[in-house]
C-alpha cells in the first residue's frame, strides 16, 4: 500500500474512533463511566483529544527532525567527499558561503573567511565569471583559477540554483583538467621538437649529399688519377687540398647543425643554478602566479614565497631568513612605505625591490629613506628585470 493512503487510512480510524464513537455512544460511555453531565463527559473528550494531538506532535515533530539531521548528514558527507572542488556561493553576490574539503585543500579557503571571500577572486580573469546571472544549470568553460601555491588550474564550472540555510543560493562545481591541458601542452612542445629535429636532418641529408660527398669524389678522384704516378702533380696537390679545405668546411658546418639544440639544451638545463630565496608580498594572487612561473623557468631551484596579507609577511620575516623581498608599493591593508618602517622597528634586515605598476618619481625620493631599497621593478616582471636581481 502506497504510504500517503496507509498514513489516511490511519488517521481516518483514528478520527473516526476519538469523534464518531463518543458522538454515537455517548449515553452509554457516560453510564459506564458514571458521568452525569454531557458536560463534563464533553470536557474529558477535549482533554484526552488535546492530550493525544500535543503527544502526537511532539513525536511527529522529534521523529522528522532525526530524520532531517540524519539527511543532513548524510548529504553533508556527500558534499564533503566530492572528488570535484564544490563552493556554495550567495545568489546576490560572489561570497562564498561554504566550501568542501577538496575546495578548501586546493584553494586555500577556510571556514572562518566564508562570507568574507569573493568567488570571482579565485580566477586569474575575474571578468570572465558570471554566475550571480544563473537561475538555472550553467556550465562556463575554458576558466584559469589559481590554487593556493599559485599554479593555474585549467577548469570548467557547473552552476545550478541550491538552497542553503533556507536562503537561495548557487552551487557551483569545478571540473579540473589542468592535467589534459598539460599533457596537450606538452606533446605541443614534442612535436615542436620533432619538427626541429626532422628540420636538422633534412639539412644534415642535403649536406651529406650534396656537398660532403661531391668534395669526397673530388679528392678520390684526383688520387685514383695520380695513383700510378711517382710524384704528385703541384695542380693535382693544389686542387687535394682545395677539396679538403672545402670537405673540413662542410664537415664543420655539419657539425655546427648537429650540435645547435644540444647547445641550447645544455644552456638551458646545464649546470647547477643558484639556490635563493625570494619573498613576494602583493596582494594580487594574479601576479604571484605570473611571477612564479616566470622565476622557476629561469632557475627551478628558487625557493618562493607567497604572501598575499602584509602582516603575516612580517611574522614570518621576524622569524625566518631569506636572500631578497620583492614589495608592492600600493596593498589595501597596507602601504610598502609603512611595511618597510615596520620592517626597521622589528630589526628585520634584507635587500628589498619594490614593485609598482608605474614607476612614480616621487616614490624614488621615498626610497632614499630606505638604506635596504636596491632598485624598482616594474610589473609584471620582465626576464631581463630577473636576471639582473638573480
Amino acid at each position: 500500500m502506497r504510504p500517503e493512503i496507509a498514513c489516511t487510512l490511519k488517521y481516518g480510524l483514528i478520527a473516526g474512533f476519538v469523534f464518531l464513537v463518543p458522538a454515537s455512544f455517548h449515553l452509554q460511555i457516560m453510564d459506564i463511566l458514571g458521568i452525569e453531565s454531557v458536560r463534563g463527559f464533553l470536557i474529558g473528550q477535549a482533554t484526552i483529544i488535546t492530550v493525544f494531538v500535543i503527544f502526537h506532535a511532539y513525536f511527529t515533530t522529534l521523529r522528522y527532525e532525526t530524520l532531517e539531521n540524519k539527511l543532513q548528514k548524510r548529504y553533508g558527507l556527500i558534499f564533503e567527499k566530492l572528488p570535484n572542488c564544490v563552493w556554495v556561493i550567495a545568489d546576490d553576490s560572489y561570497r562564498i558561503l561554504t566550501a568542501n574539503e577538496l575546495a578548501q585543500e586546493k584553494y586555500g579557503v577556510f571556514s572562518k573567511q566564508f562570507g568574507g571571500t569573493d568567488f570571482s577572486s579565485l580566477f586569474q580573469e575575474p571578468e570572465k565569471v558570471r554566475i550571480e546571472l544563473t537561475r538555472q544549470p550553467y556550465t562556463t568553460r575554458n576558466l584559469v583559477m589559481i590554487d593556493k601555491n599559485y599554479d593555474a588550474r585549467h577548469v570548467d564550472l557547473f552552476s545550478m540554483p541550491f538552497l542553503f540555510e533556507g536562503e537561495d543560493c548557487l552551487m557551483v562545481l569545478a571540473v579540473d583538467h589542468s592535467e589534459i591541458h598539460k599533457s596537450l601542452q606538452e606533446n605541443l612542445k614534442l612535436n615542436d621538437s620533432l619538427l626541429e629535429q626532422n628540420k636538422q636532418l633534412r639539412e644534415f641529408s642535403y649536406a651529406h649529399s650534396h656537398y660532403i660527398r661531391s668534395h669526397l669524389a673530388n679528392i678520390l678522384g684526383i688520387i685514383s688519377l695520380t695513383r700510378d704516378q711517382e710524384t704528385i702533380s703541384t695542380d693535382a696537390l693544389g686542387m687535394l687540398r682545395i677539396s679538403a679545405k672545402k670537405l673540413d668546411k662542410e664537415i664543420k658546418k655539419v657539425n655546427q647543425i648537429l650540435m645547435e639544440k644540444g647547445d641550447t639544451e645544455a644552456h638551458l638545463t646545464g649546470g647547477e643554478k643558484m639556490s635563493k630565496i625570494i619573498v613576494f608580498v602583493d596582494d594580487d594572487k594574479v601576479q604571484h602566479m605570473i611571477n612564479k612561473r616566470i622565476l622557476l623557468k629561469i632557475n627551478p631551484n628558487l625557493d618562493l614565497i607567497f604572501f598575499e596579507n602584509p602582516y603575516e609577511a612580517l611574522g614570518w620575516l621576524e622569524k625566518n631568513v631569506a636572500d631578497i623581498l620583492l614589495l608592492d608599493i600600493n596593498m589595501p591593508e597596507m602601504e610598502g612605505w609603512d611595511f618597510l618602517k615596520l620592517m626597521e622597528e622589528r630589526g628585520i634586515k634584507m635587500e628589498v625591490k619594490m614593485l609598482t605598476s608605474s614607476l612614480d618619481p616621487k616614490d624614488i625620493e621615498k626610497s632614499y629613506a630606505f638604506d635596504v631599497v636596491s632598485g624598482f621593478l616594474v610589473k609584471p616582471l620582465r626576464k631581463e628585470l630577473i636576471d639582473e636581481f638573480l
